[in-house]
């Protein structure tokens, strides 16, 4: 019996493998030149123009309190689309130390419809699991799947001021 696979793009913060649906992917940018935006979030690395579109950038990296593994030169930026609950989308852009590439993962472990009670995303005990979607496998290596949706409801509240954690 064949299990359904979803396509996921690879990257790496720090030393941690993370996947994003391909989905919400529009394309990897090699580095561009981010234009800081003075007092704004930490994790907000700035603005970024493309074709005529201006972007907000998050560092995820900042957000998950990883350290990076590439010199600022050597990263990439992940575009990035998601459809808001409003009925509009978001375009934002995500850096990554290094962006591997698409893979198909089947069975992704710890997602909200899996009936184990304790599952290994919320057995991590880190931070940044409420953003973790589930895990992946590849081969031998575990890839934390990210939920997009969440970490830019938490990027909203926290620049409403509204976040607790």
């Amino acid at each position: 019996m064949e299990t359904e696979q979803d396509d996921y793009l690879t990257f790496i913060l720090g030393d941690v493998l993370y996947a994003i649906d391909v989905c919400s992917v529009r394309e990897v940018l090699d580095h561009e030149h981010v234009t800081k935006v003075p007092r704004t979030l930490d994790y907000m690395k700035g603005v970024l123009n493309i074709r005529g579109t201006v972007i907000p950038v998050i560092d995820l990296r900042l957000l998950f309190n990883v350290e990076p593994s590439a010199d600022e030169e050597d990263t990439s930026i992940i575009v990035s689309e998601l459809h808001c609950d409003d009925g509009t989308d978001m375009m934002f852009g995500v850096v990554a130390d290094y962006v591997e590439n698409v893979i198909q993962i089947g069975q992704i472990i710890g997602t909200s419809d899996s009936n184990s009670q304790e599952t290994p995303v919320s057995s991590l005990n880190v931070m940044n699991n409420k953003f973790i979607k589930g895990l992946g496998k590849i081969d031998k290596r575990f890839v934390l799947i990210l939920d997009m949706q969440k970490i830019i409801s938490f990027i909203e509240k926290d620049l409403d001021g509204t976040n607790h954690s």
